[in-house]
């Protein structure tokens, strides 16, 4: 008997589904399979940020019905996210990266539910709770509401994450609106900008999206590569550190 929690659930008219893609076609492919394999209907918009028009001709074939935007040069993430989002006219944007995979789909009304009840939850997450990191998961506290199950993190579960997140997630537009342009940050930066002003993130358990990108990042030309010797890994966290206490203008 098909199991009742995996019937499709349409993307609200009040929801624009938000995608970042680099240049990992496949990959994308199999995000936005098996997302719209539960989650039919919606509006969606697409950034394509690898600056290949071969790859964004691409898209546009095999998706003709998503509006695809893209440039002549990289922007990395966060510019890309501004380039998504200036575009959003609904009250909530699901962002969406180019490698996951559902397995279900995403409880709409659940997850508009809590953001409408409390302001200080920026973002109700979909990823499997479960690949977070069990000292993260330690450091949340759950909520029962109308028969659904959230973990809410603690503002000191991490100095940076946990205040916001470019995985599968619900967020206000306003709450974009408010922290614009994204471009000025780093994801880590604004994600703890966000926690320093009083909110954080929900996970909806147990979550329907898994990540699939293990070993394909696409780097991203406005962050630094992440150092691979451990005296150059020790050098970057005591850099973020004295970024948060105030002691450095950047934090690398």
């Amino acid at each position: 008997m098909p199991d009742p929690s995996h019937a499709p659930s349409a993307v609200p008219a009040s929801v624009t589904v938000c995608v970042t893609s680099c240049g990992r076609l496949d990959l994308l492919t199999h995000t936005l399979e098996s997302f719209r394999r539960f989650n039919p209907g919606g509006a969606y918009i697409l950034s394509e940020d690898s600056a290949q028009p071969n790859v964004v001709e691409a898209i546009r074939a095999a998706f003709p019905e998503i509006r695809v935007l893209a440039g002549g040069a990289r922007l990395g993430l966060m510019a890309s996210i501004d380039r998504l989002y200036s575009e959003v006219r609904t009250p909530y944007i699901f962002h969406l990266e180019d490698d996951w995979l559902f397995e279900g789909p995403v409880d709409w009304d659940g997850a508009i539910a809590l953001l409408a009840r409390r302001d200080d939850i920026a973002n109700v997450s979909l990823r499997v709770f479960e690949e977070i990191k069990p000292k993260y998961r330690a450091r949340s506290t759950p909520l029962a509401e109308h028969n659904r199950s959230f973990q809410i993190m603690k503002p000191n579960a991490h100095a940076e994450f946990f205040g916001w997140s470019p995985n599968p997630g619900l967020i206000r537009t306003s709450l974009y609106r408010q922290y614009a342009p994204f471009t000025r940050m780093n994801p880590d930066q604004m994600s703890a900008l966000i926690k320093r002003e009083g909110r954080v993130m929900a996970y909806l358990l147990p979550g329907v999206a898994r990540h699939i990108g293990q070993g394909r990042n696409a780097p991203d030309p406005t962050i630094p590569p992440r150092p691979k010797s451990r005296p150059a890994k020790m050098l970057r966290a005591l850099k973020k550190r004295l970024y948060y206490a105030g002691l450095r203008k950047q934090p690398y």
